[in-house]
């Protein structure tokens, strides 16, 4: 079933399908809905998570499994325990009693829309204003970006903001197996393809044929395979990028990537080509009440065949350190002299 099709019918069905958590349903501030068969468990923006004051009884979770098996036509028992629903706002997950004693779901919801602005993240103590003005100079200046955290840190949601600093006029590629992203609804007016991948696509393929479509920008929503060879690829040949990544260290990040390559690559020729196409690593991290802020920021580089990874910010504390002199001539080369700076030309939200 298309996405579409499967949204709309979710949408039409929705009163019924989720009667018991119209609530947390509704509320944009939650991001996670979680039951386990004897609590449910809420995330929320600001106050973590935490077990809401409500049971879902075993009548609702059989009707909504049935109900919504029989919407994508697909069959939901011991046989087949899985069943999951990913529309475009939505991406649903339940599991079948044989398999886990109760009947356990967990909802992840996908905003289609920006969560914050620039003066949101000022105000919520996101990072020091200077630190976010930076990042929003790197896409002007066009660097190349991995954003990296752990699971529920906002890796996509820094992502989607720090991507409506890309040109209108530039084409951007969004490479997706789940829509997270939203690039052309939240920047309608702006050049974008969007390619899913399924069973039958891969994410190499999709990267690969993204070069006959001349892409200028490469929105990858998660690197985590063999597809990372496909992107270096892409940026040698001229093209720019945004992925996350799981993370714990930016200074980690050449040989995490390299690890997701698999063997038969050499470690020396793939590792050189990350710290000469790859220009900024970030690092975002969530507290236990999801509040999120960026713990790292650091450049890459490759100057005279040294690889050399220059942190300039790191939990809360801006280093003694300059940038390095080939990423200060990509600034200037856009007519950013300090990029700690804000240029009026570049507020925007």
């Amino acid at each position: 079933m298309e996405k579409e099709q499967l949204q709309q019918l979710i949408e039409n069905n929705k009163d019924d399908l989720f009667s018991e958590i119209k609530e947390e349903i509704s509320d944009e501030s939650v991001t996670d809905i979680e039951w386990d068969g004897y609590n449910l468990w809420i995330t929320q923006l600001g106050r973590g998570c935490y077990i809401a004051m409500k049971e879902l009884s075993d009548r609702y979770m059989d009707n909504l499994s049935i109900r919504l098996a029989n919407i994508m036509g697909v069959p939901f028992n011991r046989v087949h325990p899985i069943l999951e629903a990913n529309t475009e706002t939505l991406r649903i997950s339940i599991w079948h009693e044989s398999r886990c004693g109760k009947k356990s779901m967990a909802i992840r919801k996908i905003p289609g829309k920006l969560r914050f602005g620039h003066v949101d993240l000022i105000q919520s103590d996101y990072a020091p204003e200077s630190i976010i003005t930076l990042l929003e100079n790197c896409v002007t200046a066009h660097l190349s970006t991995v954003i990296g955290g752990q699971p529920h840190a906002g890796k996509t949601e820094l992502l989607k903001y720090l991507a409506t600093y890309i040109p209108a006029e530039e084409k951007v590629g969004v490479y997706e197996d789940n829509q997270e992203i939203h690039y052309r609804q939240i920047n309608p007016h702006s050049k974008c393809v969007e390619f899913f991948v399924d069973s039958k696509v891969s994410y190499q393929d999709i990267i690969k044929a993204g070069l006959r479509h001349n892409i200028d920008w490469v929105l990858l929503s998660e690197s985590r395979g063999p597809e990372v060879m496909e992107l270096l690829n892409s940026l040698s040949t001229g093209a720019y990028c945004m992925t996350t990544m799981h993370l714990d260290d930016i200074r980690d990040m050449p040989d995490r990537m390299y690890s997701m390559l698999g063997k038969g690559e050499s470690s020396e020729r793939f590792i050189n080509s990350i710290y000469k196409y790859i220009d900024l690593v970030v690092l975002v991290d969530c507290d236990r009440f999801e509040k999120r802020k960026i713990r790292q920021v650091g450049f890459l580089s490759r100057n005279h065949g040294n690889n050399s990874c220059t942190v300039v910010f790191e939990d809360g504390e801006f280093k003694d350190v300059d940038i390095p002199e080939d990423i200060k001539e990509k600034f200037i080369r856009f007519g950013i002299d300090n990029p700690y700076v804000w240029r009026l030309s570049l507020i925007h939200i």
